[in-house]
């Protein structure tokens, strides 16, 4: 399901929108310079529009990398600590105690709204829950965080080797247009 904002309008606008107009912003002014560039004498039109394909591929791919290396980054520290890595509600799964504590209060909320129940779970059948979660919470953390390092290791390698092959590109341009001048 696809979630809205509101705005006081009343027109319902998409989350996704918000990412869509900075990009689409940052193509127009891409699209002005390009025909900037492209205006002018004839010897140095194609050599520009070389540099300018080359210098954005580079900006391009070093952004990537670096988001893709915060991604990495996250990832190793989920996996690092498993037990610490998903959301701050619900029962908490850090130690046996803190589990005890957070389920109680999450019982009591749920008593309140449905009226009083006893809690009748049993230390050890309490005990097993917890330790059955807690398999499956660093499972679950194991399998996420090793599919969005894998993913971001290829992701870093692919913007590295575009860059660092734009960039030599653009080296040997540069050099060829010295050596022409």
């Amino acid at each position: 399901m696809s979630e809205s904002i509101i705005l006081d309008t009343g027109w319902a606008v998409s989350p996704g929108l918000f990412w869509v107009l900075p990009l689409l912003f940052m193509g127009v002014v891409w699209f002005g310079v390009a025909i900037l560039v492209h205006k002018g004498d004839d010897v140095d039109k194609s050599n520009r529009m070389a540099h300018l394909y080359g210098y954005t591929a580079c900006l391009i791919s070093l952004i990537v990398g670096l988001i893709t290396l915060s991604s990495i980054l996250n990832a190793v520290f989920d996996r690092a600590s498993p037990l610490q890595s998903d959301s701050p509600f619900g029962t908490s799964l850090s130690s046996f105690e803190s589990y005890k504590a957070t389920y109680r209060r999450e019982q009591m909320m749920f008593d309140r709204a449905e009226g009083a129940k006893p809690d009748t779970m049993s230390e050890v059948s309490l005990h097993t829950r917890y330790d059955a979660l807690v398999r499956d919470r660093i499972a679950a953390t194991r399998y996420r965080t090793g599919k969005s390092i894998t993913i971001g290791f290829i992701f870093l390698i692919v913007s590295v080797v575009l860059f660092v092959t734009h960039w030599r590109w653009l080296r040997r341009l540069n050099g060829i247009q010295k050596s022409a001048a």
